[in-house]
């Protein structure tokens, strides 16, 4: 049990100024694109200072969906670092909560080292923070706990999500996750 709660307060340390979060320059970042060169985009998506809309979080985004992890980390750490550039923005929230979210998904995914599972944790808890109807952070939270063998974790959080009503399709993924983790309990 001692072992455990070790194991878990090394894992998932909190933020604080006594235990910070894992220094997120030991992370290594897998990237699975061919390089393309910067491009600013010119979408209408309301009020940032500095451009950081379109100089940042849409080209980010981009290169996320182009498999371009190391420049999206980036500037996704950028927007996280100045996100008061988007205050006059009434969709802030949901932009701050995608830029965590997919902050998140290459920790877990895309990146290699210790401390990642932490740093994803704590994108996905702050993608939920600032958006709580960011459902599919809720199911990879579940994943990053599920990843550490912390089975009853990641149970709790997918019948929470549960519990939000989400859509049809982020339903049937939690349902088929908590079967998923039913089986891996099994003997």
């Amino acid at each position: 049990m001692a072992l455990h709660i070790l194991l878990v307060l090394m894992l998932f340390p909190q933020a604080s100024p006594l235990s910070p979060l894992p220094d997120a320059n030991t992370i290594t970042v897998i990237d699975g694109g061919k390089f393309a060169p910067y491009k600013k985009t010119e979408f209408d998506a309301g009020h940032a200072v500095g451009d950081g809309l379109n100089g940042h979080f849409f080209p980010s985004v981009i290169a996320y969906n182009q498999g371009r992890y190391n420049y999206a980390m980036g500037d996704f750490s950028y927007i996280v670092r100045n996100n008061s550039f988007l205050d006059a923005n009434p969709r802030k929230a949901e932009f701050m909560s995608i830029t965590h979210y997919l902050r998140g998904i290459i920790y877990l995914y895309h990146a290699r080292g210790v401390g990642r599972h932490a740093l994803a944790k704590a994108d996905f808890e702050a993608a939920i923070k600032w958006n709580p109807a960011n459902y599919m952070a809720y199911l990879e939270l579940a994943r990053t706990y599920s990843d550490l063998g912390f089975d009853k974790e990641a149970t709790s959080t997918i019948q929470h999500l549960l519990g939000l009503k989400p859509t049809p399709d982020v339903a049937a993924e939690a349902e088929e996750e908590l079967k998923r983790l039913a089986k891996t309990k099994s003997p």
